[in-house]
């Protein structure tokens, strides 16, 4: 019972705090949307567009190494313009992403200009989300707030598939795109009433090198990891299920488990406790996707998905708390973040390149078990 207290106390609190409650519900929208689209893109440019494998491949090569590239430059931006403006910019470029990838065969341009867009959006939305973030939680209590985060964020996207799943099995993908892109432009209204704060950003090659020793493996990893997570093991499980809505179906279980764990974890503030977790979670994650070589079957399929979900949450809430914490209070804080989302960005290279090589879906399995037995350094 007083465990009971003790959550809705913290919860509370962090509901108290209006800059962070105007990111979650942003983020809500936002997930909700990008979720709805998200686990379904491979499979429509496979199986509705006529793309094989390797096109795929090269559109996420060219959406994330234009993210790498965008990185550095929507550190300056946010630093110049505050997360407000960029977000009011950024939903019309999903928007438009969204609509670009449904018509690219019509209008006769590459989808790879449109994975260049989608690079470009992500990097100046979710570099300063992820900032101002950092910077407005509470140490006392960030690990409650990264868990809330995560677990508000997994809220939507264990809606998102499902109901996108639904929209295409009943209606057609016009329908799930302009729905989406409609959550996309609401997303933007909680941003504008959050402050409008500049985090001072100057990357240098002394701030690179002072980054590279704080976990540029792990964030290599949670790149690649999640690459995987949300692109190959979609593709190889819907060949087990065949239909939209029950693939939908099996992520809302499983996003739901993920909630369960983001709360559970994000409640142990005890940053030993927190360590521990990370490396016993680490090697969990790391069976359940080398098992994922040979198990086969839709309901042991699902309920790896499942359990890989509530297992997951005990890697990245320890993992973004601990690393939040070295970087709260120094100068590079906005470096951090970039640096950040470069090495994630590396990480999605190096598990595409492992897929370009096979030209099989489950060598992405090994690689996202060995990534996650970095967490054992």
């Amino acid at each position: 019972m007083q465990h009971h207290r003790h959550h809705i106390h913290y919860a509370h609190l962090i509901l108290k705090n209006k800059e962070l409650r105007e990111m979650y519900a942003a983020t809500s929208l936002k997930t909700l949307a990008l979720s709805m689209v998200g686990v379904f893109i491979p499979l429509f440019l496979m199986l509705e567009q006529g793309l094989d494998l390797q096109h795929v491949l090269t559109f996420y090569v060219v959406n994330t190494v234009a993210y790498i590239l965008a990185a550095p430059f929507a550190g300056k931006l946010a630093s110049k313009f505050g997360l407000k403006r960029l977000a009011v910019i950024t939903a019309p470029m999903f928007a438009i992403f969204y609509y670009g990838l449904y018509n690219f065969v019509n209008l006769g341009i590459s989808i790879n200009y449109f994975a260049i867009l989608l690079g470009l959006a992500e990097a100046l939305y979710w570099i300063p989300f992820i900032t101002h973030f950092i910077r407005f939680s509470d140490k006392k209590h960030r690990s409650e707030e990264v868990g809330f985060l995560s677990g508000t964020t997994l809220l939507s996207a264990m809606l998102g598939p499902f109901i996108g799943g639904l929209l295409i099995t009943l209606f057609n993908f016009t329908l799930l795109f302009i729905v989406a892109s409609i959550l996309l432009l609401l997303s933007v209204f909680p941003i504008l009433f959050t402050k409008n704060y500049h985090e001072p950003f100057k990357c240098s090659l002394e701030d690179l090198s002072k980054l590279s020793k704080k976990g540029a493996t792990k964030m290599m990893s949670i790149g690649g990891i999640n690459l995987v997570e949300f692109v190959f093991w979609p593709i190889f499980l819907f060949a087990s299920v065949g239909v939209y809505a029950e693939l939908g179906l099996i992520f809302l279980i499983a996003e739901f488990v993920s909630i369960v764990g983001s709360f559970l974890f994000g409640s142990v503030e005890n940053r030993n406790k927190l360590r521990m977790f990370l490396r016993i979670g680490g090697v969990l994650c790391a069976l359940t996707w080398f098992s994922r070589m040979w198990i086969e079957g839709v309901l042991l399929l699902a309920l790896l998905t499942i359990i890989s979900s509530f297992l997951h949450e005990m890697v990245v809430v320890p993992f973004n708390t601990l690393a939040f914490d070295k970087v709260v209070k120094k100068k590079y804080l906005s470096e951090y973040v970039v640096f950040r989302g470069i090495m994630t960005g590396i990480g999605r290279l190096i598990v595409l390149g492992v897929v370009s090589v096979s030209l099989n879906v489950k060598s992405s399995f090994i690689v996202s078990g060995l990534m996650y037995l970095t967490y054992l350094i």
